[in-house]
Order: structure tokens, then C-alpha cells, then sequence
């Protein structure tokens, strides 16, 4: 029986260790430095290197699991404060496949940066639908050869390049304004080019909001865009934090 049982074991390592395994995508390497918070908060991979600006450790997070900022929960309370920059080399092996490879990345850079630790828990809630407005889209389609993809919002003006619409509605989940799930429900395939501007919800009902004449991100974005939310129930992972650090200086 002793010997039965060292075979299985030694079979399975050997599975195990084969050269078929797929190798996991990781960062060359990457440099993570306390951010200033300037009201900038960014992320996109462009020419080989993953950078983001002034996130938090949950909204790292969030990027990397897919996840609305809201479905993050548990770890110290620095998670939630401190924000960071990161600048990242991207293997030129994973360079034609950084779109789905990205997230693995980054889920390797937290766990041996930050010491991250965690584990998923589903649950349905109520959310949003993103659906093409009666009148259609009004975005611009990317070009099939244009490289690199991401976002980047400067208070409440959203720059989108090359973005597809389950990326956007990622986005939207992330939103502050928005506060809510958001599943892609467009049917549209390829990725769009676009610009959003709205006024923000803390102005609303203000003396300052008569001054502003941007719409809400809502109506922004069927008037912008061509595209709605319309509430429905979201099937969602949460993601629960075991374990954080904050990484040491590079």
C-alpha cells in the first residue's frame, strides 16, 4: 500500500511539473511608489508597460478580479486610503495577449507585493444594464491595428481608448457616480474610442449646480454615447481581503 501511495504521489508531481503546464503571467518587473492625490485616477497598458496613477489598494484589486470597488471588502483600513503608482513591463511573450493576460498580472504583482491574500464569495444584487440607447451608438469605433487600451478620468472627464463595451461597463462598475453593478448587455463586439464629461452628483441641488450645465453621467452618456443603464439584477463574485501588507520600497 506504501508503495501504491509513493507512486501516486510521485506521478501526480510529475504531471504536475510538465512542460505543457501553462506558464503564469507575471510583470518583468515594477516599480510601486506612494501616489499624490491630484484628483487623477488612471490606469492603461500602452507600448509594452501597465501603469496606473493614484489608485488604491481595492481598486488595484478591483482591476485585477473584474470587480466594482464595492464588492472588495475585509483588510486594514490603509486599503481603502493609501493610493499608489505603479509602472510595469509587460513580457513581450504576453504583448498580442495583454488584454486577457493583464489580470493575472496583476493579480501576481499584489500577491507578492502586497502580500495579498484572497478569496471569492458570489451573490446576486441589483445593479445596472448597459444597453444601446433608442437612437444608437454614437461612439467611434477603434481601428482593428491600434495598439494599447485604458482609461483615464480627471475628476468627472473620461478619456476611453481602444475600450470594448464589457471593459466600459467595468469601468462604470467602478464609478463613483454610478455606485452600482454593471453587466454589458450592448451586444456590440470591437472596441470604441470616446470622451464623457458629466457634473458631478455632490453638485446636485447645490447654489454652484445652476452654473454647470453638464448633464448627469446617466444622461451623459445616452446623449454622448448613445447608451443607457437600465437597473436589473447582477450576478456578482465579491472578492474578501485574508491578508494585505504595504509593499516596501523599491
Amino acid at each position: 500500500m506504501k508503495i501504491v501511495a509513493l507512486a501516486l504521489v510521485l506521478t501526480t508531481l510529475t504531471l504536475a511539473q510538465t512542460p505543457d503546464t501553462p506558464k503564469k503571467a507575471t510583470f518583468e518587473v515594477a516599480a510601486i511608489r506612494p501616489a499624490k492625490d491630484d484628483g487623477n485616477h488612471s490606469s492603461n497598458s500602452d507600448k509594452g508597460l501597465y501603469r496606473t496613477h493614484n489608485l488604491t489598494l481595492k481598486e488595484l484589486i478591483a482591476r485585477a478580479y473584474d470587480v466594482d470597488i464595492g464588492q472588495v471588502s475585509g483588510g486594514p483600513g490603509w486599503v481603502d486610503s493609501d493610493s499608489y503608482d505603479i509602472t510595469a513591463r509587460i513580457p513581450e511573450e504576453f504583448a498580442d495577449q495583454t488584454r486577457d493576460k493583464l489580470p493575472q498580472m496583476i493579480q501576481s504583482l499584489l500577491a507578492e507585493r502586497f502580500q495579498l491574500v484572497v478569496h471569492r464569495e458570489p451573490k446576486q444584487v441589483s445593479g445596472y444594464a448597459l444597453v444601446v440607447a433608442k437612437k444608437g451608438v454614437k461612439m467611434e469605433p477603434a481601428k482593428a491595428d491600434e495598439k494599447g487600451s485604458g482609461t483615464s478620468t480627471h475628476n468627472t472627464h473620461l478619456t476611453a481608448h481602444n475600450i470594448n463595451m464589457e471593459g466600459f461597463a467595468r469601468y462604470l462598475t467602478r464609478n463613483r457616480e454610478i455606485g452600482m453593478p454593471v453587466v454589458d448587455k450592448t451586444g456590440l463586439t470591437g472596441s470604441f474610442n470616446f470622451e464623457l464629461e458629466w457634473k458631478p452628483d455632490q453638485l446636485q441641488g447645490k447654489p454652484e449646480a445652476s452654473a454647470d450645465d453638464r448633464p448627469s453621467i446617466f444622461t451623459a452618456m445616452e446623449q454622448g454615447l448613445g447608451l443607457e443603464l437600465k437597473s436589473a439584477k447582477v450576478p456578482i463574485v465579491t472578492v474578501v481581503i485574508d491578508r494585505a501588507e504595504k509593499p516596501q520600497e523599491n
